[in-house]
């Protein structure tokens, strides 16, 4: 079924003469018909909901999966391109695990938004909010919070209700802007600038080195499993984190990069984009297999994942 998905797409990119309003998502010449989208995304997923939020500066986008329509998230601008400089300036988006809202990053700041556009800005002294960093939204019990790296180079979570509340996720002084806490929110996995850790949530130990050589990029899945990415970006290694144990490798699709895996709010979805020098096609994942599919083209996409609609 999914390859005569993907034969009809090839079809349709020697088509002309459509556009946005018709359902169809351009990106550089790229050309994806919405039925497409909708009918992979479901071979994928078991016809679950599912949407992508992502940017193509100075603009963001909300692509649902479910019927493969695009549109632009109004009032929204933002930075990043291609090039080492440019790109760490990119919003970075983290969905709410409800899939109502999403944290993003513009001019070193924070802001929580709904899908009209509908912002406002998260400040607290003590986050770090400058270029590389991602705050990614976690959720204890009935209460949200972002989690980033702050200025003291611990672990923090920020309440988006009252963003004067703060607490230590790790206290360890060593974080070099990238973090995650696990879905459980039993771990934190770090870059100290050498390595990649993870270590238990609330405390100051160091933890546990997952990382080899150069390295990159760390994320927390929904549930106790961290990752990290090695040069070259052909792969995402993913680790338990609460031992330290190697898991499976998710590979790249063939010819193609890892760059900014980000996990889903299940633990067996995820999305990435291509890599960094422009070349910004987005894959949705499936883990547990390693099958993907492409989604048309942008940066930082960030996917979350509803339950199975109700039978037609």
């Amino acid at each position: 079924m999914l390859l005569l998905v993907l034969a009809a797409a090839v079809a349709w990119f020697a088509l002309s003469g459509f556009d946005f309003a018709r359902g169809l998502v351009k990106e550089k010449g790229t050309v994806l018909p919405a039925r497409v989208i909708a009918d992979g995304w479901a071979e994928l997923s078991g016809k679950s909901l599912g949407k992508v939020v992502f940017a193509r500066p100075p603009k963001m986008f909300l692509l649902d999966l479910t019927t493969g329509i695009e549109k632009e998230i109004p009032g929204l601008v933002v930075a990043g391109a291609a090039g080492r400089k440019l790109r760490g300036l990119s919003p970075r988006p983290s969905w709410a695990p409800d899939g109502k809202k999403f944290a993003y990053r513009f001019d070193n700041r924070v802001y929580v938004c709904d899908e009209s556009g509908r912002k406002r800005v998260i400040i607290n002294s003590q986050m770090d909010c400058s270029e590389e960093t991602r705050w990614s939204w976690y959720r204890d019990g009935g209460m949200d919070w972002l989690a980033g790296p702050a200025l003291d180079k611990n672990v923090i979570l920020v309440n988006v209700s009252d963003p004067a509340i703060v607490k230590i996720a790790y206290g360890g002084g060593d974080v070099q802007k990238h973090c995650e806490i696990t879905g459980s929110g039993r771990y934190v996995v770090y870059d100290d600038g050498s390595n990649i850790y993870v270590t238990s949530f609330g405390g100051n130990e160091k933890g546990i080195r997952i990382s080899q050589g150069q390295n990159c990029r760390p994320c927390a899945a929904a549930d106790d499993r961290a990752a990290w990415l090695p040069s070259p970006h052909s792969r995402y290694r993913i680790y338990n984190a609460a031992n330290a144990r190697f898991l499976q490798d998710l590979l790249a699709p063939p010819g193609e990069e890892l760059y900014r895996l980000n996990w889903s709010n299940l633990a067996d979805f995820a999305v990435h984009m291509f890599g960094s020098t422009g070349n910004t096609r987005m894959h949705v994942r499936k883990i547990a297999t390693g099958r993907y599919f492409f989604i048309g083209c942008g940066w930082d996409p960030d996917l979350w994942v509803g339950p199975q609609p109700l039978a037609e």
